[in-house]
């Protein structure tokens, strides 16, 4: 049997992002198709199992894709692993309903805590690159500020996970820690 490979797949908030959670915007669905086409390139390569950590913005947006695409492919499985039970209940009704959404269609899902604790997102994050091989990132290095994402990504480098960064501004993929 092969070996599964596991990619957990994180992002900045989406107030960093130029559109912020203007997803009409075009350089917001640049962004999703670019996302798009690398989770659909690491599943050609081997990766069989998606994780996110339920954030609004990209955990969001992967999540969608990869329940879309997992519909034509029965190996394919999503994920998604919640800061706390009740991390929606403040969000717009639209972004609810699509998380919830993304939860029933999921393949799995797990709290990493009951009620809301100031770093369950960031605990969220470590679990789920703790349990991939690889990390899938929409991020930019230079706007960092030691949120749970900036803390995310030091911790996935920190594990030398293997790294696919996806620019948000110029979409330009970068690779990192990765093995031949």
């Amino acid at each position: 049997m092969e070996k599964e490979y596991r990619c957990a797949i994180i992002g900045q908030h989406p107030m960093r992002f130029p559109w912020g959670f203007d997803e009409e915007d075009a350089k917001c669905r640049r962004m999703k198709l670019e996302l798009a086409q690398c989770i659909m390139e690491l599943r050609q390569c081997g990766v069989t199992e998606f994780q996110v950590a339920c954030d609004p913005g990209v955990g969001l947006y992967a999540g969608e894709i990869v329940n879309i695409t997992k519909q034509n492919d029965e190996a394919m499985r999503l994920v998604c692993v919640t800061p706390f039970e009740e991390q929606a209940t403040k969000w717009t009704p639209q972004l609810r309903e699509r998380y919830f959404d993304m939860l029933i269609k999921c393949t799995h899902m797990t709290a990493v805590s009951l009620h809301k604790q100031p770093d369950a997102q960031l605990k969220a994050y470590r679990t789920i690159i703790r349990q991939s091989d690889m990390v899938l990132a929409v991020y930019d290095p230079a706007s960092a500020r030691g949120d749970d994402t900036d803390k995310a990504v030091s911790y996935a480098r920190e594990l030398h996970r293997p790294m696919l960064m996806i620019h948000p501004d110029t979409l330009k993929t970068t690779y990192s820690c990765v093995e031949v």
